[in-house]
């Protein structure tokens, strides 16, 4: 497994060797895939502009990239709108000269990338909308149906409407591959020919009904993204020369100062300087109830504060703030697939030209057009491409409503197959702070004096197991003295200090056998608290032994219930990997429930241990907070890490639990697994009825028309299904606020007072 702590160095320096190779190249294919895609980007120009407007234009740019830039700039303050010419590749943007300018808008468009731009379904070349095309394809249906032109025009109206299809299959002609849109060529153009003008216009008529449904959906689910995150901040009051000065959130620089009113959003990440306030956090971390926040505290963009008020210094501005990192991450889901879709869009594919040679074959051998036409009007791609990227999406939002941020289609695929759950230990499964909890006398002192005393000697460190001590003497309501003098700290062993004139010794046994104290007696204490996973501390006042308290770093209150519920009867192994002292760790497995438990492990151990889980067909699941769980985080099939824990952890992660506690875990797993249930049916509702209508058509069971009703109504049901969790989900939890209140939290005024 990985190098215990008897076996030779060589062996455990070749492993983290290993561990630092792997990390090193992960690091470089990612920096040459960044440098890649860099250079790919669109260059984005300046055409012209005039007050208030400003057009650009995309060099280099792909299909449907002047729509996706035209979609992210209309979501930025101070842009009124944008709109995308395809043809020109080009967005002209209008703006509020007042808020922002040409310069910036421009600045923006360029910083973006499309790592940035939400996914859209973009309107066909030629400007028009999908709601503009059905009604244009509406129109020529109702024409053919009532042969109210004569049949060359009726040709060229029904050819018009095929134009769309036309440009995407001339594309993919030109990319030399074969796609569904030369399918739908083929079978309109065949239709055409044969002068069966109604089947050719309907056929038209049910692609532009199901890229408007498409597009609709799409639209619900970009909504439904601003509406959970409530990025809609308009102004902040930035102080300024001894007063408050309103502006917009997108002119914050690190380390202004804003004040935050009553009613208000936070218009950027930071830390509160001044003040104290309830804020809700529901948007973020899944909370419904508000959080008290005071000095020292983070605050984060779109949290709202609920009462109180605020002075925060900015230290996140912008694409930088957490909340604008979980919209990018939300709006690119699609950027990223599973790998079930690759696999199935691949077969898509490469059934394209075997439905070709069927078509033909069927249409050859009876002499019968209707029979070609009806097969080359179905085909799977269509379908996969947008029911999976949709379940993915609504399965993502819902995650992120409950307080789960996951960063890809991917990951949630990963999550619903994962065997095995690795956790961290300290701050992840524990608190991630020492308790004291025992407290047994060992002399003629009651136990309040010498926790008294023993918080006094420890009065001015601030290691995590001198806090515990002072806060346990809090709790016991203990008096400590104030007149401390003669202190001198051993680092590892203890603190010795005059306390009240009496000399005050906290620390381990060899700090009091230095100073010649007796430890015999501490035996047995020592002994229950290794039982209870505990370290152990002694009091000596004057050259005699009064207490011994024991320590330790406490489970989480929900810990043993996640564990539980992953374990769900033996169906994932619970694993714990931990760098303490045997002991320590085994004490935490045993409590909790875990499977197995791995100690004394560098981060690197941790690291080459899941490489070997992996070798040995298991997928893993790693749960870490801090740095040195990076590296473990990085290899396991998926990395979970907890809101507040390290940077480095959280950017290493792909699933980020983001009320910083692990009660939402379990949720998660459970969310991916739905959604491979809904990809799964959704899969399963478009391959099936397409199968059987290529089957049915090369047989002469199935007009065209109805061959095409079932292509597009299989693809707008798997669809809907799709993003019917999303969709049909309740909205916010929170507690509404006060008109007032509301109109505050638009506008960032200040309160009457």
């Amino acid at each position: 497994m990985t190098a215990g702590p008897g076996e030779p160095r060589a062996a455990r320096a070749r492993d983290r060797d290993r561990v630092l190779v792997a990390l090193r190249s992960r690091d470089r294919a990612a920096a040459t895939a960044r440098r890649a895609a860099r250079a790919q980007e669109p260059a984005v120009g300046v055409v012209h502009h005039l007050p208030g407007r400003v057009r650009l234009r995309l060099a280099g740019a792909t299909a449907g990239d002047a729509a996706r830039l035209a979609a992210y700039l209309r979501e930025q303050p101070g842009v009124s709108d944008a709109v995308a010419r395809l043809e020109s590749a080009s967005v002209l943007v209008r703006f509020d000269a007042a808020l922002t300018s040409a310069d910036a808008v421009v600045a923006l468009a360029r910083r973006s990338g499309r790592a940035l731009w939400p996914e859209v379904t973009a309107p066909p070349e030629g400007g028009l909308a999908p709601a503009e095309v059905s009604v244009l394809n509406t129109m020529v249906l109702a024409a053919t149906l009532a042969e109210a032109l004569p049949a060359p025009l009726l040709a060229a109206a029904v050819a018009a409407t095929a134009l769309p299809s036309a440009r995407r299959a001339l594309r993919a002609v030109a990319e030399r591959r074969l796609s569904v849109d030369v399918l739908d060529v083929a079978a309109i153009v065949s239709s055409i020919a044969t002068g069966r003008y109604a089947n050719a216009s309907l056929m038209t008529w049910l692609l532009g009904v199901g890229d408007l449904v498409l597009d609709r959906t799409a639209d619900r689910a970009r909504a439904a993204i601003s509406r959970l995150m409530q990025l809609d901040v308009s102004d902040a009051w930035r102080l300024e020369g001894g007063g408050t000065r309103r502006v917009p959130p997108h002119r914050l620089a690190v380390g202004d100062r804003i004040v935050v009113y009553p009613g208000a959003r936070v218009a950027a990440d930071g830390i509160i300087v001044e003040g104290e306030a309830s804020v809700d956090e529901k948007a973020l971390t899944g909370e419904s109830l508000p959080r008290t926040r005071s000095v020292g505290d983070r605050v984060l963009a779109a949290t709202v504060v609920v009462d109180g008020q605020i002075v925060v210094q900015v230290d996140r501005v912008g694409t930088s703030t957490t909340a604008a990192r979980i919209v990018s991450i939300l709006q690119g889901a699609g950027s990223k697939p599973m790998t079930l879709q690759r696999s199935v869009e691949a077969v898509a594919d490469r059934l394209v030209a075997p439905t070709f040679a069927l078509a033909i074959a069927a249409g050859a051998l009876t002499g019968q057009v209707d029979r070609t036409t009806s097969v080359l009007t179905t085909d799977f791609g269509t379908g996969v491409r947008v029911t999976v990227p949709l379940a993915a999406l609504s399965a993502m939002m819902l995650a992120a409503r409950e307080g789960v941020l996951v960063k890809g289609a991917q990951y949630l695929e990963r999550l619903a197959r994962a065997d095995t759950v690795v956790f961290d230990k300290t701050g992840t499964l524990t608190r991630g702070e020492p308790e004291v909890l025992d407290v047994t006398p060992l002399g003629t002192w009651p136990i309040e004096a010498a926790i008294a005393f023993a918080a006094a000697a420890e009065a001015h460190h601030r290691h995590p197991v001198a806090v515990s001590i002072r806060r346990h003497a809090e709790r016991l309501g203990a008096v400590v003295p104030a007149r401390v003098r003669q202190e001198r700290y051993s680092i590892g062993k203890g603190v010795r200090a005059v306390v009240d004139g009496c000399v005050v010794i906290v620390g381990r046994r060899q700090l009091l056998r230095e100073h010649g104290i007796d430890t015999a007696a501490t035996a047995p204490v020592r002994a229950r608290h290794r039982v209870l996973g505990a370290s152990s501390l002694f009091v000596a006042v004057d050259g005699r032994l009064q207490a011994a308290i024991g320590y330790a770093d406490r489970p989480r209150a929900e810990s043993a219930a996640v564990v539980r519920a992953l374990r769900a009867g033996g169906r994932r192994e619970v694993i714990l990997m931990s760098g303490d002292m045997r002991r320590t760790a085994d004490a935490i497995g045993a409590s909790l429930g875990l499977d197995r438990v791995m100690a004394e492990l560098l981060p690197e151990d941790k690291a080459a241990s899941i490489r070997a889980l992996q070798r040995a067909g298991r997928i893993v699941a790693m749960v870490g907070d801090g740095i040195n769980d990076a590296p473990a985080l990085a290899l396991a099939d998926v990395g979970i890490s907890l809101h507040g824990g390290a940077d480095v952890a959280l950017e290493t992660a792909d699933v980020v639990l983001l009320d910083g506690g692990l009660a939402a875990l379990p949720r998660a797993f459970a969310i991916a697994e739905r959604a491979m249930r809904s990809v799964r049916l959704g899969l399963l509702s478009v391959l099936g009825p397409n199968a059987v209508a290529i089957v049915l058509g090369a047989l002469g069971l199935l007009p065209p028309a109805l061959a095409t009703a079932i292509n597009n109504g299989s693809t707008i049901v798997g669809a809907l299904a799709g993003a019917a969790p999303l969709l049909l989900a309740p909205g916010s939890r929170a507690a509404p606020l006060s008109a007032a209140s509301a109109r505050r939290a638009r506008t960032g005024a200040p309160r009457r007072r």
